[in-house]
């Protein structure tokens, strides 16, 4: 598969400021190309392929009033639009967005859905405002910190879900002393009852003393929370968890709360990955 074929593009993002050393890419459209569907569908998803966001999203700017179509103000997602549809967005004609591919670093507490009681902060709220549509591709617990891969593009952000064999990297600190036999144990893997069965591909110990304990480990296609469960099966407290690499992605020295975007290779090894 061609990576033009899916559409995945690169531009300098505005927001935190590149390295000029960093490789940069992108196809032969340009943001200023007029975005039209090719054959007949629904405008939210005409507005998601162009790259400003997910359905529900693209669901919330047509019920909000700033789509028109033909002329015509529109507010129902579902309206059909085809190859020959006047698309307005915002009294401007519909522009495929420029795609950017970000590496984010989630601290903890920070979570993906609004409506949180305790009002916590959204993940939403550390994207850079004048890059319409961006999306996490996957996602962290509110206790979990760590690397986020962030992107307006849809489809490569599915192929990012949708990798399972590509290995996720965590560095944990445990509360208390982890002996040999617990450790065998780890690498040994564990049932987790309901959650299945966890065997880490990689467990080294950075540090081990009577009080605590950390350690790096690699997963892959593990569940939500489910390194929190094998720790927990062990009767051990994690004082903190932060996943530091998807694949060949790897958190770096990124600041939490900050983005940098992501080279070519690691946008490209995606591609290789669900092929």
């Amino acid at each position: 598969m061609n990576i033009k074929d899916r559409n995945y593009r690169q531009s300098v993002p505005q927001q935190p400021s590149p390295d000029p050393a960093d490789e940069r890419w992108r196809d032969e459209r340009d943001t200023g190309v007029r975005w039209s569907p090719r054959k007949p569908e629904g405008l939210a998803r005409t507005l998601a392929k162009a790259g400003y966001g997910s359905r529900s999203k693209t669901n919330q700017i047509v019920h909000s009033g700033r789509v028109a179509v033909d002329g015509r103000t529109v507010f129902d997602p579902s309206t059909r639009v085809g190859p020959d549809s006047d698309i307005q967005l915002d009294g401007r004609p519909l522009l495929e967005a420029v795609r950017r591919y970000y590496a984010f670093h989630k601290p903890s507490r920070v979570i993906f859905q609004a409506g949180d009681p305790g009002g916590r902060k959204l993940v939403e709220e550390f994207f850079p405002a004048d890059v319409p549509g961006l999306q996490p591709a996957g996602r962290l617990d509110a206790r979990t910190s760590g690397l986020v891969l962030v992107s307006n593009d849809n489809a490569w952000n599915d192929d990012v879900v949708q990798a399972r064999s590509v290995e996720k990297e965590y560095r944990i600190q445990l509360n208390g002393e982890l002996n040999d036999h617990e450790l065998g144990l780890i690498r040994t893997g564990m049932a987790l009852g309901s959650m299945g069965f966890l065997r880490p591909h990689m467990v080294e110990v950075v540090e081990r003393t009577p009080r605590h304990a950390i350690l790096t480990l690699s997963v892959a296609d593990a569940k939500n929370r489910q390194v929190y469960h094998l720790f927990k099966n062990l009767r051990k407290e994690v004082v903190y968890l932060r996943r530091v690499r998807i694949g060949k992605i790897s958190l770096g020295n990124l600041i939490a709360g900050h983005l940098r975007s992501l080279t070519v290779a690691e946008i490209r090894s995606f591609q290789s990955a669900v092929d």
